[in-house]
C-alpha cells in the first residue's frame, strides 16, 4: 500500500488497530450499539456492510428526538433486559461517555467499545474503503521522505466564548489560530484576527467560522489552505502533508458522514424546512447547475460536516469564489424588509453547501479523507 519502509510501518500501525477493532466486532455473538444519531449509523452501516451483522437494538438514554426503528431495527431505552455477555458499541460525540459508562455499569455492562474519534475512524475508513468511493489519505504513497514541508496553512477559529478544553493538545505549527467575530468583542483571545484586511467579522453571529474561511481567502496566498474548529481538527503530520503535495491533491476531509435515511436526516435537525427552501432558491439563481446536482446528491447518505478542510490555493479559491455568493444571496432571503437574525444559520448553510461543492466535484479533484481529532 506505501512505498517506503516508514509509511509501511504506519500502515501496519493503523491496520494493526483496525484488525484488533474488526475482530472484537466479528467475535461478539450478540451486539448493540448505544446510540441512534449519524455516528451510530455510521458505525450500524459499516459493520452491516463490512461483516454482514446486524445489532439487536439501538440503545439510547430516552426516546426525546430518536426514532423509534432505524432500518427495521429497533431504537429502545437501556434497561435491565440487555444480556451482560453482549457487546456495547458506544457510537455517540464523545462528550457523553463518561454518563453513558455509568449508566451501562450501572446495568453490570462492562463489554464495551467507546467509539471516539479515532476508533471512528478505524472503523469507517475500513466501511469506506470496501466502498471504494471516499479514498483515504493513509493509502497515498510517501515517494520521498526527504522533501521539505509543503506551504501549508490551517486557521482554527476560535471564539471569545468557546466553552475551554478538559485535555491539553499538541497543536502542530502549521495550524495558526484565529480569533472570529474579532470585530464584536474587545476580548482577545488569539494573535490573528478575522477583522483585519478583507473581512466579514461583523457577521461572525450568522457566519460562524466561514469567517475565517473568508479572510483566509482574501488575505493569504498560501499553497495549502484550510479551516478547522477549536474542537475539532484534521490529524496531519509531516508526513501527510508531504503525501499531499507529492500525489497533487487537491482538498483532504474527514470521512464524510453516512446519514438517515439521506443527507437531510443530519442537517434537517439544525436547520430548518424553511432555511433550506431558501438555501435552495439562492443556489438555483446564483449556481443553476450544482442546484440540478443536489437534486441527486443531497438524496443521498453521505455529508460532510463542519466546513472543515484543507486544500490547494487553486481549489480554495475556486470553493470561496463560488459559496459566498450564495451565502450573500441565502441571507437576504432569509432576512427580508431588515429583518435581522442572530443565529449560526449561515455556518449550518455552509455545511450543506461545503459538502455539496466537493461532493459534486469528485470527479473533478482529487480528494482524499483523513482522520479528524475531536478535542474535549
Amino acid at each position: 500500500m506505501y512505498d517506503t519502509e516508514c509509511d509501511g510501518e504506519a500502515s501496519m500501525n493503523y491496520e494493526n488497530e483496525r484488525d484488533k477493532i474488526w475482530q472484537r466486532i466479528e467475535e461478539a455473538d450478540k451486539f448493540y450499539i448505544y446510540g441512534a444519531q449519524v455516528v451510530a449509523y455510521g458505525v450500524y452501516t459499516a459493520i452491516r456492510e463490512v461483516l454482514k451483522k446486524c445489532p439487536e437494538a439501538f440503545l439510547v438514554s430516552t426516546m426525546d428526538n430518536n426514532p423509534p426503528v432505524i432500518d427495521d431495527i429497533t431504537v429502545t431505552v437501556l434497561s435491565e433486559d440487555i444480556s451482560t455477555d453482549a457487546l456495547i458499541i458506544v457510537s455517540t460525540p464523545e462528550i457523553y461517555h463518561e454518563e453513558i459508562k455509568d449508566k451501562l455499569i450501572h446495568y453490570n455492562l462492562r463489554n464495551i467499545i467507546f467509539v471516539d474519534t479515532h476508533t471512528e475512524y478505524l472503523i469507517m475508513s475500513r466501511y469506506f474503503r470496501i466502498l471504494g468511493r471516499f479514498k483515504l489519505l493513509e493509502d497515498l504513497p510517501l515517494y520521498n521522505k526527504a522533501d521539505d514541508l509543503p506551504d501549508v496553512k490551517m486557521y482554527m477559529a476560535k471564539h471569545h466564548k468557546d466553552r475551554t478544553l478538559k485535555k491539553k493538545y499538541n497543536i502542530p505549527p502549521w495550524i495558526v489560530p484565529i480569533q472570529v467575530g474579532a470585530s464584536l468583542t474587545d476580548l482577545r483571545i488569539a494573535d490573528l484576527l478575522d477583522n483585519t484586511g478583507e473581512n466579514i467579522s461583523y457577521k461572525n453571529y450568522k457566519y460562524s467560522e466561514m469567517t475565517a474561511t473568508y479572510w483566509a481567502w482574501k488575505n493569504l496566498r498560501e499553497e495549502y489552505l484550510g479551516i478547522c474548529h477549536y474542537r475539532r481538527m484534521l490529524f496531519l503530520d509531516e508526513d501527510d502533508l508531504k503525501k499531499i503535495k507529492q500525489n497533487k491533491v487537491n482538498a483532504v476531509l474527514p470521512l464524510p458522514f453516512v446519514c438517515y435515511p439521506d443527507a437531510s436526516g443530519q442537517y434537517g435537525r439544525y436547520i430548518s424546512a424553511e432555511d433550506q427552501e431558501k438555501m435552495m432558491q439562492a443556489l438555483k439563481e446564483v449556481s443553476p447547475e450544482y442546484y440540478e446536482a443536489a437534486q441527486n446528491i443531497l438524496k443521498e447518505p453521505y455529508l460532510y460536516n463542519y466546513n472543515m478542510f484543507l486544500a490547494d490555493k487553486d481549489t480554495f479559491n475556486d470553493y470561496c469564489k463560488w459559496i459566498f455568493p450564495i451565502l450573500e444571496r441565502a441571507e437576504e432571503l432569509c432576512e427580508p424588509d431588515g429583518l435581522k437574525r442572530s443565529d449560526r444559520y449561515i455556518g449550518y448553510l455552509a455545511e450543506v453547501l461545503t459538502a455539496l461543492y466537493f461532493l459534486y466535484n469528485k470527479c473533478n479533484l482529487k480528494i482524499v479523507h483523513g482522520e479528524k481529532i475531536w478535542m474535549i
